[in-house]
């Protein structure tokens, strides 16, 4: 049978609908994009100021001696790192955050996003530029408008889950990385962030249990 031109153009389409969900179906399952040395240098960077800052936030807000001792050991070991980080950073020739992050005079937090988040939905936010760690931000945010018990438990509930994602990303980062010393350090590091993780837990479980189900009482004030 002789195809026309319009016949061929169906035929096209009808092989074009069999192949292509086949290879969107194929693309969706990809691993993802692995860690660059960038990446992990940024992502390490400004998780560690905010826990230096969420931190200092706490030694100024929070009554509670446990948690004032933790924050104490957050700034300590976070400070101390991110110093390290930043001079194999230097050495590499990669990107460092700038110094100031999460500071007053950080200029994201004029960013729309930060200040009334609720307000962008939808198609709104895609009109907007992009704000990196805008989670990270928003939980400033919400730590500054707290005060007393209320801070301390919302103060350890991000500590365990920040924490828990340092964790996940120096592991993969001590495997995986291609530079050097980078790898090297995500290895040395680890298991301190490992030890910040279970101390958040503990602290979390003993300030943040259901009512009713702590029995411990909490620390004087200091």
């Amino acid at each position: 049978m002789k195809l026309t031109i319009g016949n061929k153009i169906i035929l096209a389409l009808g092989i074009a609908s069999l192949v292509i969900p086949a290879y969107a179906e194929e693309s969706t399952n990809q691993p993802p994009a692995a860690l660059t040395s960038q990446q992990f240098v940024t992502d390490a960077a400004v998780g560690g100021m905010k826990e230096v800052f969420l931190s200092g936030m706490a030694l100024q807000a929070s009554t509670n001696s446990d948690v004032k001792r933790f924050a104490e050991r957050m700034i300590k070991d976070h400070s101390a790192a991110n110093k390290k980080l930043m001079k194999i950073a230097e050495n590499e020739g990669l990107n460092f955050p700038p110094t100031n992050t999460f500071s007053a005079d950080d200029p994201n937090w004029s960013n729309p996003l930060i200040s009334n988040p609720d307000s962008v939905k939808g198609a709104q936010e895609l009109t907007m530029t992009t704000l990196p760690d805008l989670a990270d931000y928003q939980d400033v945010k919400r730590l500054q408008s707290v005060a007393g018990d209320q801070f301390d438990q919302m103060y350890l509930n991000d500590m365990v889950t920040d924490h828990t994602q340092a964790v996940n990303e120096f592991e993969t980062a001590s495997q995986s990385l291609s530079d050097p010393d980078l790898k090297k350090f995500a290895g040395r590091i680890l298991p301190t962030l490992q030890k910040h993780s279970s101390m958040a837990q503990e602290l979390n479980d003993k300030y943040n249990s259901p009512p009713g189900t702590n029995t411990t009482t909490q620390a004087s004030p200091m």
